[in-house]
């Protein structure tokens, strides 16, 4: 699992504080399982006034354990600070993130509370279009093999942010997945990137992706479709045997607490 000692010491005092509506996100969520080192901590909520009182309880906490703890900006929606002990470093970041989403934020025992695998793959997908960082692709792979494939992301995506066409944001992705040997060389990963390899798998990966895509139905865009309880890619010629989900505020919960503890199971195993 890629953190490092200093990421588990400081998720493991901030897990307490997590809840319901202050969750682990982004890139150390995501990579639990995937190959990439991520250099922050992102802290989601869905207002100002929790994300302000999480803040300064996590800087309370940080500072009683005997670390360094320095503010480096405070804004509207968004607080960022950087925490460090010996030669130790990690930045924080509390961020005012919409509670429209798939499903509610789940129990962890790691985090405390961590936004659900496909939460995380639908923000990470947008972020990808939005954006050119060899990062976003070595995640997309991550979330294409082991979470939920990228064509299916991409269509449930569109129904957590709006104003794009499925097309649209495969096309943005593709324009931001070129990049060289030396772009990849940046990025901390548990073991050494295989460029060609890697080249592939995008290949690969934005095929499928667009074939799946050119064949959704428009009625069934904008939904994440569960098997079992399970996100997963469907059978575009038997939809109808799939639960369909779209986003809630909040969340929707899953119909029982077992299937909830199978999806962050599965979501561990690398299956979808």
């Amino acid at each position: 699992m890629p953190l490092t000692k200093f990421q588990s010491q400081v998720l493991g005092l901030l897990a307490a504080k997590r809840d319901l509506n202050s969750f682990i996100a982004g890139g150390i969520a995501l990579n639990r399982e995937g190959p990439r080192y991520s250099r922050d901590v992102d802290i989601f909520h869905d207002s100002e006034e929790r994300l302000e009182i999480a803040a300064n309880a996590d800087a309370e906490i940080l500072t009683r354990a005997g670390m360094k703890f320095t503010w480096t900006q405070i804004l509207t929606g968004k607080r960022e600070a950087e925490v460090e002990r010996l030669n130790d470093r990690l930045r924080l970041e509390w961020v005012h993130d919409s509670a429209f989403r798939f499903f509610p934020a789940q129990r962890d025992e790691l985090f405390g509370y961590v936004l659900h695998p496909a939460d995380l793959a639908t923000n990470k997908a947008s972020a990808a279009a939005d954006r050119r960082e060899p990062r976003d692709i070595i995640d997309l792979l991550t979330i294409h093999e082991h979470i939920l494939p990228l064509g299916a992301t991409i269509t449930a995506a569109v129904g957590r942010f709006p104003g794009q066409s499925p097309e649209e944001m495969l096309s943005d992705i593709k324009r931001h997945s070129r990049f060289t040997a030396e772009d990849f060389r940046v990025l901390s990963v548990e073991e050494p990137i295989d460029v060609a390899d890697v080249h592939n798998r995008i290949r690969r990966m934005l095929d499928k992706a667009e074939m799946f895509i050119s064949n959704i139905p428009s009625h069934a865009v904008g939904m994440l479709f569960l098997d079992g309880g399970l996100p997963t890619e469907p059978d575009i010629n038997r939809l109808g045997l799939y639960e369909h989900r779209i986003g809630a505020v909040g969340g929707v919960w899953p119909s029982s607490p077992d299937i909830s503890r199978a999806m962050l199971e599965n979501y561990g195993q690398g299956n979808h």
